[in-house]
């Protein structure tokens, strides 16, 4: 593996917010009054859109009107503990570990752009990338469609390209681009069960990622 442009995803990867995900995610089916989700149903079923995880948590199909219930508690309960949320352990180690080999990397997550951002300035790492994309206004679904964007708009060959993500989302999306991938679990806080990943390379560090690129 020939490694010039590293693409960092995150939330779970970057973001140490995992087990703020899912303690927020069974906050906000209590909050709608649907199925108790645990954190072991949580990582079992966890998958993208998040429509449809929703739906794999209630074990049915879920009304407009729950979906948009689910999405606001959600929120209410994520946000009142996000900005006290750090990095991930060794993510700025990993991130400036690679600027100094001299090449480049960049963050893509589908988080919301104009709430990313004072969250990438906030933690002191915006100026690691080459560029920091999230989702824009009324874009959502799987990860593929940006990462290819994000990999056209720079220019890059996706044969040179690390994907470094934390959800099978991310793993669909290399594979779907041809970058190739490093699966990071975080343990007790990862959005999905280890066995999901059964062949894949998955690494239990940040500086582990950063070890196979180079």
């Amino acid at each position: 593996m020939s490694v010039e442009h590293i693409v960092w995803d995150w939330n779970g990867t970057l973001f140490g917010d995992g087990a703020a995900l899912i303690e927020s995610t069974i906050a906000a089916f209590r909050a709608a009054g649907l199925t108790a989700v645990t954190r072991e149903s949580y990582q079992r079923h966890h998958t993208q859109p998040i429509p449809l995880f929703y739906e794999r948590l209630a074990g049915r199909d879920l009304t407009e009107d729950e979906q948009t219930a689910l999405a606001g508690h959600f929120q209410t309960a994520y946000l009142k503990i996000r900005d006290t949320i750090p990095l991930s352990p060794g993510a700025l180690t990993s991130l400036q570990r690679w600027r100094d080999t001299g090449r480049s990397q960049s963050l893509l997550s589908m988080y919301p752009h104009d709430e990313l951002m004072p969250l990438v300035r906030k933690a002191g790492i915006a100026d690691y990338f080459t560029i920091v994309d999230g989702l824009r206004e009324g874009e959502r679904g799987r990860k593929a469609p940006h990462l290819r964007r994000q990999l056209d708009e720079l220019g890059l060959d996706p044969s040179t390209v690390l994907l470094v993500g934390d959800s099978a989302d991310d793993a669909a999306a290399a594979r779907e681009c041809g970058t190739s991938f490093r699966l990071y679990h975080a343990g007790r806080d990862a959005l999905h069960a280890r066995d999901h990943f059964a062949g894949m390379s998955i690494v239990d560090s940040l500086g582990e990622a950063v070890d196979a690129a180079l």
